[in-house]
């Protein structure tokens, strides 16, 4: 067995060998390393709407279960709390520069662009605040996005910033070489459930190879669609269809570990979370028909961005006026938030939702549990699972540390997703350690 002493030797031949293989770089490469003789990789993993508790609806033996029981090798587990609203981009977004939405810009599904319409978050432009992967870049690092939406993709892609950018709908000609095509599309809707695994192992074949083809420290977000999409189709866990989807991503996680240490014995970690969880819903909030039998004629003149259990509306303020308190009497809502300054609650719940960017509408409505905000009642034929509210289930999100460098990392106080940006910049030395 290795000693303390000849692993640390090990690691310093290494590091110095890194060092001549990539002019230029030694010396953020070489800063970085405060804590340790090799810079750390690091994979954060983003299971896209993925409450705690499907961890722990998972089998005992499985990778992620046991990661979570303190089974499966050097792990930490905590739960910790997304953003409002608990939606994919804006969990994302928080998550990646460690910032929340009032101040990366990032402040849910859409904004209203000046030209009067609905844009999504689609631009490494809109997140205003510097990413990990700029973090990384400047310390030498290796960046790759690897993402199954490429919404995210694109999102977080930076040109200059991300050296590779991968997902179905752009792989490069050495990705198809070493572990072959995505599923079609045009076959998703034969086996649903089935497409959305294979996906998602296919996106973590991905990164297995981005590893084995990279030889330098590495910092890679991986952003894996199914629990999310098979949490709005079937509901959340224990839905038979969403748990054995994050049983093959669970399998998936423990190949990529695996990989993780053939490449890069004993230096590196790979930190597991979620940008919002899911909850069972069962009944729709139709929007339109709130709004017409509130503004009638004038409901032209409102624009609003569904997103799930949150509603984001702008318009004039007279018609914003009526509306509102016709969503206050309306089943199924929870809460309306609008933009009276002269109004307390309005206010204090802005501030503690952190609704201050100037992207956020003027009026936000809130569902209850157990509802969502929806376009046509029709469609709840086809949706068990939403989120975007600040409902627990909604909100509160597995995070996992693990690998030879999980102890490196403190998570006694991580409380929100914000957090995680810190631990990364810590793992790669850009942090003090206490």
């Amino acid at each position: 067995m290795l000693t303390k002493r000849t692993l640390a030797l090990v690691a310093a031949v290494a590091a110095a060998l890194l060092a001549l293989a990539w002019p230029g770089r030694e010396a953020p490469l070489l800063a970085a390393q405060t804590m340790r003789d090799a810079p750390a990789t690091v994979v954060l993993v983003m299971m896209d709407g993925c409450p705690a508790s499907s961890i722990e609806d998972l089998p005992e033996g499985s990778f992620l279960r046991d990661a979570r029981d303190g089974r499966a090798g050097e792990c930490r587990y905590a739960v910790v709390e997304t953003v409002f609203p608990s939606s994919t981009a804006a969990g994302h977004a928080a998550v990646f520069t460690g910032a929340y939405p009032d101040t990366n810009g990032v402040t849910g599904k859409a904004y209203l662009a000046e030209d009067g319409e609905l844009a999504s978050f689609s631009s490494p432009d809109l997140v205003e605040q510097p990413t990990l992967f700029e973090t990384a870049k400047e310390a030498g690092y290796v960046t790759a996005v690897v993402s199954a939406k490429p919404t995210v993709r694109s999102a977080l892609s930076k040109p200059g910033v991300v050296d590779m950018s991968i997902g179905p709908t752009a792989v490069p000609d050495w990705v198809l070489d070493a572990v072959g095509a995505p599923p079609d599309e045009s076959t998703q809707y034969d086996d649903f459930a089935g497409w959305y695994q294979r996906q998602d192992r296919w996106i973590l074949d991905v990164v297995r190879a981005v590893l084995e083809r990279e030889s330098g420290p590495a910092f890679i977000g991986v952003n894996l669609a199914s629990p999310d999409k098979l949490g709005h189709r079937y509901g959340p866990t224990p839905a038979a269809e969403t748990l054995e989807g994050i049983e093959s991503v669970s399998d998936g996680l423990a190949e990529l570990a695996a990989t993780l240490e053939h490449t890069r014995p004993g230096a590196w970690c790979m930190i597991i979370t979620a940008d919002h969880g899911m909850t069972k819903v069962g009944r729709g909030i139709v929007v339109g028909e709130v709004l017409e039998q509130a503004v009638g004629d004038r409901a032209g003149d409102v624009v609003t961005s569904l997103d799930g259990g949150v509603l984001y509306v702008w318009g004039e303020s007279g018609v914003l006026s009526k509306f509102a308190q016709a969503l206050r009497l309306a089943d199924g809502v929870a809460e309306v938030i609008g933009s009276d300054a002269n109004n307390r609650y309005d206010v204090q719940r802005r501030e503690a939702l952190r609704l201050t960017h100037p992207r956020t509408p003027p009026l936000i409505a809130v569902a209850r549990e157990g509802y969502m905000f929806i376009e046509s009642e029709a469609l709840m034929e086809y949706t068990a699972g939403s989120h975007g509210t600040t409902i627990p289930s909604d909100v509160m999100v597995p995070l996992l540390v693990c690998g030879p460098l999980a102890e490196e990392v403190d998570l006694t106080g991580a409380r929100s997703t914000t957090d995680i940006a810190y631990l990364v910049r810590q793992l790669m030395g850009m942090e003090m350690r206490e």
